[in-house]
């Protein structure tokens, strides 16, 4: 598991690495009507000065692409906060780090990282995106048809191109016939004779993460609301090509003080 420490977070912020799009599930409660307040793209107010966040409704990016999941932690969330689980891609299990965000007014907000067995560390950060915007790119409400296209691959996958339509799915060239369901909002169930094969999850902006099931997962598995997957074979990152989120994310970190 990579190591997300205090020290790794403080080196990243140190050297300007933009953190990007924050991945929050419902467990079970339902779809918000409109994104989280945290969604968006965010100045984080450092010692070293300011440095760039961008959250989307489902995940923290680093290096401009999909990095970590955040899982709301049960029982600790309202309006105005949210406490996070956090994952890395491809990692088996929860990182040993907590991100806690709380809104202290319209466009401000605290963000805080608690790495386990340290102390928390806690920035203050200002949007630069305006709130629940009705067509945000960041947001992943309403956006079913936005899976059924032609994706790239990234430097976070292992495939070049896929496709998907409800009837097939091709990687690299390598058709398969499936069938496709949505299984929550922002989440694509993908299954081949019957039996689940994958998720296709929006990660907010222009990318999605193909999450490839290892044997075993049942239909009901796949179908469940309330238990997260958190073990799969690969997780692989695509990108929209005609995605236009990517540049208006730069052209918003811009505008940092």
């Amino acid at each position: 598991m990579l190591e997300f420490t205090k020290k790794t977070i403080l080196r990243s912020l140190a050297k300007g690495v933009v953190l990007a799009a924050a991945t929050t599930f419902s467990f079970g409660q339902p779809a918000f009507a409109e994104s989280p307040f945290h969604t968006g793209v965010w100045q984080l107010n450092t010692k070293d000065g300011p440095r760039g966040l961008v959250v989307s409704d489902w995940l923290v990016f680093e290096d401009g692409l999909p990095k970590r999941w955040l899982y709301r932690r049960a029982g600790t969330n309202d309006q105005n906060q949210f406490d996070f689980f956090t994952r890395t891609i491809n990692d088996s299990g929860y990182t040993p780090v907590g991100i806690r965000v709380y809104r202290t007014g319209e466009h401000a907000m605290k963000y805080t990282l608690a790495p386990k067995g340290e102390e928390p560390f806690e920035v203050t950060a200002e949007r630069l995106s305006i709130p629940n915007y009705k067509n945000s790119c960041l947001s992943v409400e309403k956006k079913g048809n936005r899976f059924y296209r032609t994706w790239n691959g990234t430097a976070s996958s292992n495939l070049k191109k896929m496709k998907l339509s409800k009837s097939r799915l091709t990687v690299d060239g390598d058709a398969r016939n499936v069938t496709v369901e949505e299984v929550r909002v922002g989440r694509m169930g993908i299954m081949e004779d019957g039996k689940p094969l994958a998720f296709l999850t929006d990660a907010g902006g222009d990318y999605a993460v193909l999450q490839w099931f290892k044997p075993g997962v049942s239909v009901e598995q796949m179908r469940d609301k309330e238990r997260e997957i958190l073990d799969f074979a690969s997780e692989e990152v695509v990108r929209n090509p005609g995605g236009d989120c990517d540049r208006q994310i730069a052209s918003r970190l811009k505008a940092m003080k």
